[in-house]
């Protein structure tokens, strides 16, 4: 592979001499800062993009991967870095990947988020939401990442400065000749200089021929309230539409989520920011966002908001941990039209503190 580059102003090209990685740290450290250098997309189509990644993730009884990335979608890829020097960058390195993507299947989220906590000192959520630029469903991403955990789902990738046909043939094998969650690539990532210009060429091998992985589709009101009256009694539905109608009225957006499991979030806007209120699941759940509202709003405010839903009987028991998204079943704690009817009201005691835009 030749790179011919020209600097702007000038009118002469100039070919880029080859880079060679001199440690398998060094595409360590470019992955972690720069996730979405793995071309996600090409392996399933309409998936987001990887946006953090986190190094050295230990897996009781087998060992550190060098890198677990993540999606927003709570998509989850185990990366390793082998040089092509090195001789496990060919067969060893395929059962080391397996190896880790084994003892991560069945994990828990809470033990996932416990081990990235220790290794950054933020939670995977915190992490997440700083890394995204725009709008994030942490619904989704919980989901996703429960989902992919317990399925097994996980892309696998061997990232390597530069392929070799044995490792070629046997990733072109386990793709095309399995029907498994996983999928499994390697990243040829080459590194090119010319000048003060670094150019890095990556190039993913491996796409199979199998139907690529379903895409996670946004929900709409429609299939939500079909996958609704499939989990919960009819009386909670009777519940839940009476909210959406009342959110379509009161909010200023409904956003539907994308995991496997359908959700709507209420936001209120505020000079382009989100406030992020609460949450409905298709499972007959009811999520009170307080640890978004704890970033979005002052301190009092949602001291004030929280005394309001602790008013409500069914909501008493809610303690004022605002790092946390408290979660109830929706037939709990909506027993009649009087707690619905107080849940409202601080909903819109709430939007009359944060100002609407609209």
């Amino acid at each position: 592979m030749k790179i011919i580059v020209r600097n702007n102003g000038s009118k002469r090209w100039e070919s880029a001499d080859l880079v060679r990685t001199k440690a398998e740290a060094e595409l360590q450290g470019l992955l972690i800062e720069s996730p979405f250098l793995i071309p996600i997309d090409e392996i399933r189509e309409g998936v987001s993009p990887l946006v953090f990644a986190v190094g050295e993730f230990g897996l009781p009884g087998s060992g550190n991967t060098d890198i677990l990335a993540f999606s927003a979608d709570g998509d989850i890829a185990i990366i390793e870095c082998k040089l092509a020097a090195n001789p496990e960058s060919r067969r060893k390195v395929i059962g080391q990947i397996l190896e880790y993507a084994s003892y991560l299947w069945g994990m828990s989220y809470r033990e996932v988020d416990s081990r990235v906590q220790r290794l950054r000192g933020k939670s995977l959520p915190d992490l997440i939401e700083e890394a995204v630029a725009g709008e994030w469903d942490r619904a989704s991403f919980d989901d996703g990442i429960t989902q992919s955990l317990a399925n097994g789902a996980f892309t696998m990738i061997i990232v390597v400065d530069e392929i070799n046909d044995e490792l070629r043939r046997i990733i072109r094998y386990i793709n095309d000749c399995s029907k498994s969650a996983f999928s499994l690539h390697a990243l040829e990532v080459r590194r090119f200089q010319a000048g003060g210009i670094e150019i890095i060429v990556p190039q993913l091998h491996g796409l199979s021929v199998k139907p690529p992985p379903p895409i996670r589709e946004k929900w709409t009101r429609d299939k939500f309230f079909r996958a609704l009256s499939e989990n919960v009694a009819p009386g909670t539905v009777t519940i839940v539409e009476d909210l959406y109608e009342w959110s379509e009225d009161t909010a200023d957006r409904i956003w539907f989520g994308r995991g496997v499991t359908g959700s709507f979030t209420f936001h209120y806007l505020k000079e382009g920011k989100t406030i992020s209120v609460f949450t409905v699941i298709t499972s007959g759940k009811l999520s009170l966002n307080y640890g978004w509202l704890s970033r979005q709003v002052s301190k009092e405010v949602l001291g004030q908001f929280h005394q309001r839903m602790t008013e409500i009987p069914t909501f008493r028991h809610i303690r004022a941990d605002f790092s946390k998204w408290p979660t109830f079943k929706i037939g709990d704690v909506f027993k009649g039209s009087e707690e619905i009817q107080k849940f409202k009201q601080a909903v819109e005691w709430l939007r009359d503190r944060v100002g609407s835009d609209v």
